[in-house]
Parts: C-alpha cells; structure tokens; sequence
C-alpha cells in the first residue's frame, strides 16, 4: 500500500511539473494574461500607457523558463498621437531614433525593473514594442 501511495504521489508531481512546463513556455497570450502583459512590457521600456485610438492589437510571447519576450503591435491613425506618446514615455522622450528608410527604430538598453531591455519601432501608423527580460 505504501509503494502505491508513492508511485501515485510521483506520477502526480511529474504531471504537475508537466503542466507549469507547458504553461511558462506556452507562446500564446491567453485572455486574463493580456492586460499584465501589456502593463509589464510598458515597464520594462519606460513606456506611457498605450493611446485609447488603438487598433489592430496584437500580444506574442516568446522564452523559456528563464527569460520572457514581449512583443506587442498597435496601429494608429493620428500620428501626432503617436508623437505624443514618444514624449510621454520616459526612455523614449530622450532617446533619439535610428532611421532604417521610413522605419524609427527606439533602442532600449538595458530596460526599467532589471529587464533586458528591447526596441520600439515605428513605421509610419504602425507600433512595435518588443521588450525582454531575462
């Protein structure tokens, strides 16, 4: 009975490590993780809160047990919207831009709360964050 006991206590615990592996390194930003992971890729970049005209929101996560990758995309049609965003946002204010053609890219290094750090990169209407940690 005792061997049973263990037997069905190990299984129980493979299955339960199992299940946090697949969960930690799951790529799909499941529905009650979307506003945590908007807010903490914003804290990583020292970035303001994003602009209530978005569209076209898109999450990725990426990383392993040990480190995390955000990468969030957003449309806008009012540039200046943009613009003031740029200058609401604490790393970005300052930081001026890489120009690759019609492409601002935002580098980020290292970024706020220990992170890794990242880029942000603007395409005329179009926004790129992407933000690590690891």
């Amino acid at each position: 009975m005792r061997i049973l006991k263990i037997i069905i206590g190990l299984i129980i615990g493979v299955f339960a490590l199992l299940i946090i592996y697949i969960y930690v390194s799951n790529t799909t930003v499941l529905p009650w993780e979307k506003e945590e992971v908007i807010q903490v890729t914003l804290e990583w970049g020292g970035l303001d809160e994003l602009p209530a005209e978005i569209k076209n929101l898109e999450i990725d996560k990426k990383g392993s047990l040990f480190t995390r990758q955000f990468i969030i995309e957003f449309e806008l049609d009012d540039s200046s919207k943009i613009d003031e965003w740029i200058k609401n946002s604490k790393r970005l204010k300052n930081n001026i831009p890489k120009i690759k053609g019609n492409t601002k890219v935002y580098e980020i290094y290292p970024g706020e709360i220990d992170s890794m750090g990242g880029k942000v990169e603007i395409t005329e209407g179009k926004v790129l964050i992407d933000m690590s940690w690891s």
